[in-house]
């Protein structure tokens, strides 16, 4: 039999008392200090007619993503004599209250529940849990704020659903609901273990996580210690385990530059620490922290371009936005390498930049207000001349090789498509950088671009593995650098191959679990050559029923080809040189 964790059975217990018409769950006595040290009791609240508690973390992207919708829910219902609580019972955070306050200027008591008190009281596991309780204290509603989750606009419907039945004198129309975010930080005691953190799983978490996990970083936590670490242990687990993190896709085809994914033996060290209850092991043996240069990776580029001013960020979805970076070159531009440097690591999920020699982008930017123009991630507004790289999280430039460049015409744009993904709870600025290195040893290969799509389909609403191809012919003989697929919410399944003309099919990469947010262009170790006659072949299986949690549309909708979000694309990039070029040559004869 499945046992029921705390959370459940206190969630249980609150149901059947209302059910069974017994006398319902009352928020306990409390005597906590909060972010500037004053204690706070549940007595100074009684003059109020509704509470609204929300027991919350500082390093819980879903609590942080909450903050704005926190504080206008909170400027609303003051009038109405409601007020706002927060509660942090986190084991590893008590020290953080105070600066996560200040810094998100939070107008309302947050409480250092260090002894989890409380949290023991209410058999609280999950953060954000939010409880709703009437003038007597009685709690009327426990569960979750909204039913959003991350990259969403929060709005806060199931708390003020609540908040309102409860001033109206009503029942709260469903008063439990399933909370989604971290798991509780609680006290453990110290154990023994053959698998340590000092010994064992620090130098992994350091060679593979600590790029994005620690202070600054886009990582909602920071793993550069055991006591972060050991208290975020069990969704460590589970990320390896089910291979979410670290963030690589691909589980098959070409070997590839920067791989970023551990070894079978390494997720099973990290499982068996984090079921053993984390053993610390002797922090002598704890290995340094890399040391990570702010500097650019590749040395100086000969040419840096930003946007020219700082861009703010707020809180809240996920932003997709667009910059025209300033024309600096009055000639052709051959371009080796291609470096681009967040200007806020917090904020900025990844970069695309593209040339458009068309002269639309300019036009996107005139017709918006605002610096740059806005996107949905699919599609920067125009057909791309190609693309000039790219950035992710963990992702390292890399230099095309001797004697390859790309080509950036002297009348074209650059353009930066920024994804934004700000949970930090405040706005935040950015101004991110691209720098080229220009091609210092005579360009013999120009690098091309060939998209391979089929805008020609129709996705039925409800079919869970409904299957789109394309192909392109290379008509003649290629070297493949590298390849890129790219389709949307619905994808589920992609793989790019090439057919040769005798038949012989080569993977060049296979994808099983998509996800829109975590696409890359992936580099081949060894570049592929392909012969001509050879067809490069994209298949992509998609999920638009219900079962597919990234699925905008409830209940699914038809869906077709698209350039926004919500709708869908098969597509994909294959980047090449010609064999048998050399410009060297038609140089010369010039």
């Amino acid at each position: 039999m499945k046992r029921l964790s705390a959370a459940a059975l206190a969630a249980l217990v609150f149901l059947s008392a209302a059910a069974a018409g017994a006398e319902p769950a009352v928020l306990p006595e409390f005597s906590l200090p909060d972010q500037d040290g004053k204690v706070r009791t549940r007595a100074e609240f009684a003059d109020r007619k509704a509470l609204l508690v929300v027991f919350t973390g500082t390093q819980c992207p879903q609590c942080n993503r909450y903050l704005p919708a926190l504080e206008a829910l909170r400027a609303e219902y003051a009038a109405r004599g409601v007020a706002v609580i927060a509660v942090n019972s986190n084991r590893n955070e008590q020290g953080e209250i105070a600066g996560h306050a200040r810094e998100h200027r939070t107008a309302w008591p947050v409480l250092a529940d260090a002894d989890q008190v409380l949290a023991d009281a209410l058999a609280i596991e999950i953060t954000p849990t939010v409880l709703v309780t009437d003038a007597s204290g009685t709690i009327r509603y426990r569960g979750r704020f909204d039913r959003t989750w991350m990259g969403a606009e929060a709005t806060g419907e199931d708390a003020r659903k609540a908040l309102d039945a409860v001033l109206e004198g009503r029942d709260v129309a469903t008063p439990l609901t399933e909370t989604r975010g971290c798991t509780v930080r609680r006290h453990a005691p110290k154990t023994e273990g053959d698998v340590t953190w000092a010994k064992d799983v620090a130098p992994i978490v350091f060679e593979n996580c600590v790029q994005c996990h620690r202070p600054g970083q886009l990582g909602p936590m920071s793993l550069t210690d055991f006591n972060h670490a050991s208290a975020f242990a069990m969704e460590i687990r589970d990320a390896v385990v089910n291979h979410r993190m670290p963030p690589w896709k691909p589980v098959g085809g070409q070997p590839m530059k920067g791989e970023r994914k551990l070894t079978a033996a390494q997720v099973e060290t990290i499982r068996v620490w984090a079921d053993s209850g984390t053993p610390e092991g002797d922090p002598a043996q704890v290995p340094p922290l890399p040391e990570f240069s702010s500097d650019w990776l590749l040395g100086p580029p000969d040419m840096v371009l930003d946007s020219g001013e700082d861009f703010e960020v707020r809180a809240g979805p996920d932003l997709y936005w667009h910059f025209l970076m300033p024309n600096a070159w009055d000639e052709d531009k051959w371009v080796s390498a291609v470096e681009i440097r967040p200007g806020n690591a917090r904020i900025v999920h990844h970069v695309l930049a593209y040339v458009d020699t068309m002269g639309i982008a300019k036009r996107l930017d005139a017709e918006d207000e605002r610096h740059g123009y806005q996107g949905d991630g699919a599609w920067p507004g125009f057909v791309p001349t190609h693309e000039m790289g790219g950035w992710t999280p963990g992702f390292f430039a890399l230099p095309l090789p001797d004697g390859v460049a790309r080509k950036l015409p002297k009348k074209s744009t650059l353009v930066l498509q920024i994804h934004y993904n700000n949970a930090t709870g405040s706005a935040q600025k950015d101004r991110t950088q691209i720098g080229l290195h220009f091609a210092k040893k005579p360009v013999r290969q120009q690098l091309y671009q060939a998209r391979i799509l089929n805008p020609w389909f129709q996705i039925p609403a409800g079919a869970e593995a409904h299957e789109i191809s394309a192909s392109w012919p290379t008509h003649r003989d290629i070297t493949v650098i590298s390849v890129m697929p790219h389709c949307h919410l619905l994808g589920k399944q992609v793989r790019m191959t090439a057919e040769k003309d005798n038949g012989k099919v080569v993977s060049l990469v296979e994808i099983d679990d998509w996800d829109f947010k975590w696409q890359d262009t992936y580099h081949f170790e060894k570049p592929l050559r392909l012969g001509d006659g050879t067809r490069v072949h994209i298949s992509i299986v998609y999920d638009n029923s219900e079962k597919n949690p990234r699925n905008p549309f409830s209940p699914p909708r038809k869906i077709g080809w698209g350039e926004a979000t919500t709708d869908e694309m098969c597509l994909g990039y294959v980047n090449y040189v010609r064999d048998h070029e050399d410009l060297t040559k038609a140089r010369k004869k010039k």
